[in-house]
Order: structure tokens, then C-alpha cells, then sequence
């Protein structure tokens, strides 16, 4: 996440109630709203959940990461092998 996101994130959730605008600093704003610490948070972890989502999804195609998926992938199928071997 930039720094640009993080702002962002910042005056989304200030400007849930309306009572902030991007000239007013939002440092301001969160130590008097016992709210904005929490909606912040959770814009921050909706973002990151996206785009950990979207990394699993499509992979970064790191030779790293394709080879640990590669593991994965083979141990997955280790361990549905075995399971079934154990249901007959």
C-alpha cells in the first residue's frame, strides 16, 4: 500500500459523518473520534484482504513464489491421497 492508499484510507474514514475536510488534518480529527480508529483499521484490512485475495489468485509469478505453490500443490494432492486411502 502507498502512501497516497493510506491518505486515502485516512479521509474515507474521517469523512464518514461528514465532518471533516481534506484541509482539516486528520490527526486532529482521529484523537477526538473514538470511531475513526476502527473504520480506518477496517479500510486498511478490506485493501489488504483484496489484494492478498488477488495475490493467491493469480500468483506474482516470482520463480519463489511458483515454486512454493508448486510444493503445495503436490503435498495437497499427498495428503488427498492419503485421505482417501484411509476412507476405503
Amino acid at each position: 500500500m502507498t502512501k497516497d492508499d493510506v491518505t486515502r484510507l485516512a479521509h474515507e474514514a474521517a469523512g464518514f459523518d461528514g465532518t471533516t475536510s481534506l484541509e482539516r488534518p486528520i490527526v486532529l480529527y482521529a484523537a477526538m473520534s473514538k470511531d475513526f480508529l476502527d473504520k480506518f483499521a477496517n479500510l486498511v484490512a478490506e485493501q489488504e484482504r483484496e489484494r492478498c485475495a488477488k495475490i493467491a489468485l493469480t500468483g506474482t509469478r516470482e520463480p519463489v513464489q511458483v515454486a512454493t505453490l508448486e510444493i503445495l500443490r503436490k503435498e495437497r494432492e499427498r495428503i488427498a491421497a492419503n485421505i482417501l486411502e484411509i476412507e476405503r
